[in-house]
């Protein structure tokens, strides 16, 4: 009949959309592929982007850079974690890729093993003979891991100290040393309770070029760097391992929470730089690639 209301009310028709499906029909395609990206967003963090690793390119300008160290570069890793976690066959195709970026030193900032005693030792220096110390100068600190899963074993980190200056490596207890006319100071770790700035800094000669290495970067809030203003180079965080959007990332093990990654201003005409890290605690990261960082010294 002409002008007649349909028989049909449009209220409690199902809600339509540009797809032609209900309501219902939505909210389960909806429900389906958020299943799928919570699914795929796990396996990516599992197998994908802990062995992604990334080369960040850094300018380090130092003073009273010597004319023919202008141009040279030097490359950072940290936290290996060589043992049970990390997979070995990965830190090996990093460690022998490093020659390819020409690197005229190679530093070592902590944390070379996992380990409940010092059972991990002999693969760490046997992974460690990939990377190209033979033909580089390498200089490195101490983690908190290298002291074992208790952080305080002497007699691991000792152990561990004395395989890597037999592959030739530098290792800074709380001291200093010129390596290649570069000089550098290395304080042993924090939480291990065996940091002595004042004794890393005591020789450095202030008139050199100087790089300070130094596993926690809370280091950097000691007391003591009063004559200090070079390069910090620090590892520990792992950038956090898992980086959430808006939120960050929610586990940080270090006090001051501006360490977490990358480069970092500090007083005193200080600079700190946190390296990602190549290993992980567990094996995930998101947001957070495993990092080789290559720096290029400048005169300042």
């Amino acid at each position: 009949t002409p002008g007649a209301r349909p028989s049909f009310d449009l209220l409690r028709m199902p809600a339509p959309n540009s797809l032609g499906l209900t309501r219902r029909q939505w909210l389960r395609r909806a429900a389906g592929g958020g299943c799928a990206a919570v699914v795929g967003a796990g396996a990516y963090a599992r197998w994908v982007e802990p062995h992604w690793v990334e080369v960040t390119h850094v300018a380090m300008p130092l003073t009273a850079l010597p004319e023919g160290l202008v141009g040279k570069r030097l490359v950072q890793v940290s936290d290996l974690h060589i043992g049970p976690v990390v997979d070995n066959e990965y830190l090996r195709r990093v460690l022998r890729g490093l020659a390819a970026l020409e690197p005229d030193y190679l530093v070592i900032t902590g944390d070379f093993i996992t380990s409940r005693r010092d059972e991990e030792i002999d693969l760490a220096l046997r992974t460690l003979r990939e990377a190209p110390i033979a033909d580089v100068s390498t200089v490195a600190c101490l983690g908190n891991h290298d002291y074992s899963e208790s952080f305080r074993n002497p007699y691991v980190a000792a152990r561990l100290v004395e395989g890597l200056r037999d592959l030739g490596v530098t290792v800074l207890r709380n001291e200093s040393a010129v390596v290649g006319d570069l000089q550098f100071a290395g304080t042993d770790d924090i939480w291990a309770g065996q940091v002595d700035l004042y004794a890393a800094l005591a020789k450095v000669d202030f008139t050199r070029p100087t790089i300070c290495l130094s596993h926690n970067p809370d280091t950097a809030d000691l007391p003591s760097w009063s004559t200090y203003s070079s390069w910090i180079l620090s590892g520990h965080t792992h950038g956090g391992q898992c980086r959430l959007p808006l939120l960050g990332a929610p586990i940080m093990p270090v006090r001051n929470r501006r360490y977490a990654r990358g480069l970092v201003r500090l007083s005193g005409g200080r600079t700190l730089y946190v390296n990602r890290g190549l290993g992980y605690s567990r094996q995930i990261r998101f947001g957070v690639r495993p990092e080789v960082t290559a720096f290029t010294l400048q005169r300042a």
